[in-house]
């Protein structure tokens, strides 16, 4: 599906606006984030991700993940047609594939050098897909950064982890396979994580985007890590705040550490006016 819009991809060649979202994630259940399995002869067969301190953490892929996901589900239940918003299969059939990128560059063979980078860049940006310019793909570069998130209430915790145990299941009997009994660890329910999300050079009307599908987060049905049809995994996002920066007030940033606090209407509106001139 090509959209040539005609718009000009936004580089990283100059600042434009930085902006960053961040919030709490209570958790409501267990959480279960597997590292590799433990090497310690009395060790759990799939502990959980920690840090040099051994603190568990969530790493920032397994967040861009679940929210790269989200948007992915719902932008291909939305009227492309009216709205030009769509998302590519990046595994079957991504926007840009290794083929469309070779006949880019055979299109502009006859292209002076000095320009055929800025051609390219432009063929690439015009047939990629919503979530491939937001997210990144093997062409863009993502404008969308997930930093790791740390445990925010561990003094407060009476018990960081815990140990579950879990059995395989022999599908035609129904019932647990021999041998095939496992444990593996998870966060212990109430831990609170620090989430916080940087946008370099988005537009506000893709942060109205990002919001948007942060929503079902905030209200406790967007789960996270592994195991969450068995329970781990589910909790809020709360005590959501964005601030912003625009070229304008850079200097500002830099000397004084400025960042003005940004309201979620403001950019809601934004999308909305967005996709009302059909993107």
């Amino acid at each position: 599906m090509t959209k040539a819009t005609g718009e000009v991809p936004l580089t990283f060649e100059r600042f434009e606006s930085r902006t960053i979202v961040d919030a709490i994630l209570q958790m409501h259940t267990a959480l279960s984030v597997g590292s590799r399995s433990s090497l310690e002869p009395t060790g759990t067969d799939l502990p959980v991700m920690k840090d040099p301190r051994g603190m568990p953490f969530i790493p920032g892929s397994s967040i861009k993940g679940v929210i790269r996901t989200q948007l992915e589900r719902v932008l291909r239940s939305l009227d492309s047609k009216s709205t030009q918003l769509w998302a590519c299969d990046p595994f079957s059939d991504p926007c840009v594939s290794n083929k469309a990128k070779e006949n880019f560059v055979k299109d502009l063979k006859e292209i002076p050098d000095e320009k055929k980078e800025q051609d390219l860049s432009q063929k690439i940006w015009d047939n990629s897909c919503t979530v491939c310019r937001l997210f990144g793909s093997p062409w863009l570069a993502s404008r969308f950064a997930f930093r790791d998130a740390r445990l925010a209430n561990a003094p407060e915790m009476l018990q960081i982890t815990e140990i579950r145990d879990g059995v395989g299941i022999d599908r035609d009997r129904g019932a647990a396979k021999d041998g095939l009994k496992y444990d593996f660890e998870v966060v212990s329910p109430d831990a609170q994580f620090d989430i916080s999300i940087i946008a370099e050079n988005a537009e506000s009307w893709e942060i109205g985007l990002l919001l948007a599908i942060l929503r079902p987060w905030q209200e406790g049905y967007m789960p996270i890590g592994g195991k969450s049809t068995r329970g781990p995994g589910w909790g809020k996002l709360g005590d959501l705040s964005i601030k912003r920066v625009e070229k304008q007030d850079l200097l500002d940033y830099l000397i004084q550490g400025k960042m003005n606090s940004a309201s979620t209407d403001q950019f809601a509106k934004s999308l909305e006016a967005k996709l009302s001139q059909g993107v």
